[in-house]
């Protein structure tokens, strides 16, 4: 049988959710959890605080 392992990381974005800094923190992520061995199976985004645009992207990971 095989055994999986599951892991969540979290990022929080303050402001533009769309800037270049952004994108090359969450792509250093999963560059880094891809040479690892794990999967991303899901990602959700939660809008904390419309007035100061504050969310958080939620990455979830798979790993045989």
């Amino acid at each position: 049988m095989t055994t999986l392992e599951n892991d969540i990381d979290i990022y929080y974005a303050v402001g533009n959710a769309n800037t270049q800094r952004q994108e090359s923190e969450i792509s250093a992520i999963i560059k880094k959890r891809n040479s690892a061995g794990w999967k991303l199976i899901s990602t959700t985004v939660a809008i904390v605080d419309t007035t100061n645009n504050f969310s958080n992207l939620y990455l979830f990971w798979e790993k045989k």
